[in-house]
């Protein structure tokens, strides 16, 4: 696991985005962490790296939107699911596409699949986020390690 610091939307934005540009399809991500912490804020970077046109915002209400990218993209948010039934009708278990992106803010309300990558993000002092990513190591652009 790693651990990062954000102290601002662009910078969870901009973590986001280095995850998006590791993914290759099939992945799913779990956004995990308190109302506000930054999930959708880095579910955009996440996004931006996929090439996803348009605004992404958080699908609260309808739960799930199909995003169209370099590879498609499903964002659920399972903010108001309280039953399992509930995940059946959105279609949550069935099978996507081998290529599809699963991004699922309020992630940790399931069990995680197997190889999930999981983000917890937790805030810090008045602005700052402390961002744990497991499951996929992060490289800089000089494709060291990044901590």
């Amino acid at each position: 696991m790693a651990t990062y610091c954000s102290l601002t939307p662009e910078e969870t934005q901009a973590l986001g985005e280095r995850l998006g540009r590791r993914l290759r399809g099939g992945e799913v991500v779990l956004l995990c962490g308190d109302l506000g912490a930054g999930k959708t804020q880095f579910a955009k970077g996440v996004g931006r790296a996929l090439g996803v046109a348009g605004e992404m915002l958080s699908p609260t209400f309808t739960m799930a939107v199909h995003c169209v990218g370099r590879l498609p993209l499903v964002h659920y948010d399972l903010y108001r699911v309280r039953r399992l039934e509930e995940l059946v009708e959105i279609g949550f278990l069935e099978a996507e596409d081998p290529r599809t992106v699963t991004l699922v803010e309020w992630g940790d309300r399931l069990p995680p699949p197997a190889g999930a990558i999981r983000v917890d993000i937790r805030l810090e002092g008045e602005d700052g986020r402390r961002i744990d990513i497991e499951g996929v190591e992060l490289r800089d652009s000089d494709g060291e390690a990044a901590p």
